[in-house]
């Protein structure tokens, strides 16, 4: 065998030092596998800023290697990988018609979200349109971290979950007390891939659960993202997730269902709920029970709102945020004031964004006028799935006993502030 050979199968059998991947070889300067080398790539050249939702201090392994970016990326700088490599490697030119040598244009990444430039609509799906990120607007750093906060949020997941349904079937478990579900979120559901925008089939029960189960550990990967949640005491903490899950998960649901094109709710898997009165008349009764009101409140107050104003996804990220940090009786004295004083700045934030998106002061007011009483519409969703749940558990006619319970009934007893 040449050397050169011998020393490309001996490359081929070595370690990632990254994740582990047993197939890897030499890339960027260091010994890495395909896919933590296509990882940096596309960070480098799309500049990507990662946030690592813990301590930086994140175990990167070959199985759960999406679950932070940021550790992942900080593991490929700490092992030897060169972004002048990946520079120099977008710098290879390739020959045009005329025998011209033009810079090679990146690829998008597979799944990933496009920006609109100017004020074109982005579409996302069937007979979909939404207006994504606006460069032409000027982003106050609030804005733009909420944002990336968001989209970070979202798309962290772990690798190789070919079969949702088979998958979420073995692993979302709700019998299971909210204190120990805080404490490891993945006993409750792995961070399978959302796939918000596959309407494959009709949602059953098992998919009722599934999507609370999932949306469960989204919500916890979100809430803990914000040091301020962090700087809340321990019973703070327990009241304020209890009390934000169904109001951030319905913002979430009618952002999913507008940006999506989808005439209902969309769930985590690749199941829904349609408006559509005839293929509700398919659905298991508890399914109707549970979603029928609120998939019709949702649609008319949340979505078709979003639809008429082309809410953009940096107003959904704030809006997300605000509708977190909200202040309320059953909060202590000194965790409200934390909560008011966070939710002011996000709402400030928000009302700048408006004015520079506007062009005049009257339509910005107007907007954020709009946006704003969106919160009053997710309260209702909130209450109608607060209800709907504590019916369906005491007849136990869902299989949502258990964690779903105590997050939505708990709040509900006249707890007052400590």
């Amino acid at each position: 065998m040449a050397p050169q050979s011998k020393m490309r199968e001996n490359d081929s059998n070595r370690r990632c030092l990254v994740c582990g991947d047993d197939k890897a070889s030499k890339h960027y300067g260091t010994v890495a596998c395909n896919g933590c080398k296509g990882f940096f790539r596309r960070s480098v050249w799309e500049k990507r800023t990662y946030m690592c939702v813990g301590n930086d201090t994140c175990e990167v392994m070959q199985q759960f290697r999406n679950r932070c970016r940021a550790c992942r990326f900080n593991k490929c700088v700490q092992v030897g990988m060169d972004a002048r490599a990946v520079q120099s490697e977008r710098e290879i030119r390739s020959p045009d018609k005329n025998g011209k040598k033009t810079k090679a244009a990146a690829k998008p990444r597979k799944g990933s979200i496009p920006v609109a430039s100017s004020s074109s609509l982005v579409s996302i799906g069937p007979s979909s349109s939404f207006h994504s990120s606006t460069p032409e607007v000027e982003r106050p750093p609030v804005v733009k971290k909420l944002f990336e906060l968001q989209r970070r949020v979202e798309g962290a997941c772990c690798e190789n979950f070919e079969d949702l349904i088979a998958c979420f079937g073995s692993m979302c478990n709700i019998q299971i007390t909210l204190e120990s579900a805080l404490e490891t979120p993945e006993k409750v559901a792995m961070r399978t891939k959302l796939t918000w925008n596959d309407t494959s089939r009709l949602a059953n029960l098992n998919d009722l659960k599934v999507t609370w189960c999932r949306t469960f550990v989204w919500y916890h990967d979100y809430l803990t993202a914000f040091d301020e949640f962090e700087r809340l005491n321990l019973t703070d903490r327990h009241k304020l997730f209890k009390l934000r899950f169904a109001p951030v998960s319905w913002v979430l649901y009618s952002w999913q269902a507008y940006k999506n094109g989808i005439d209902g709710v969309t769930f985590t898997n690749d199941a829904w709920y349609p408006n559509d009165p005839e293929k509700q008349s398919f659905m298991p009764k508890p399914c109707n029970d549970y979603y029928m009101k609120i998939a019709a409140t949702m649609s008319h107050e949340m979505v078709h709102v979003m639809k008429r104003i082309e809410m953009t996804e940096e107003e959904y990220s704030v809006l997300l945020a605000i509708t977190l940090f909200r202040p309320d009786y059953r909060i202590s004295r000194d965790g409200n004031k934390l909560l008011e004083a966070t939710g002011n700045i996000y709402s400030r934030a928000l009302a700048e964004y408006c004015k520079n998106r506007e062009h005049s002061e009257l339509k910005a007011m107007e907007r954020l006028g709009t946006l704003m009483l969106m919160l009053t519409s997710v309260e209702t969703l909130t209450r109608q799935e607060d209800d709907n749940v504590q019916y369906l558990a005491i007849f136990n006619m869902a299989d949502l006993v258990g964690l779903p319970y105590e997050v939505h009934s708990a709040m509900r007893r006249n707890d007052s502030p400590d």
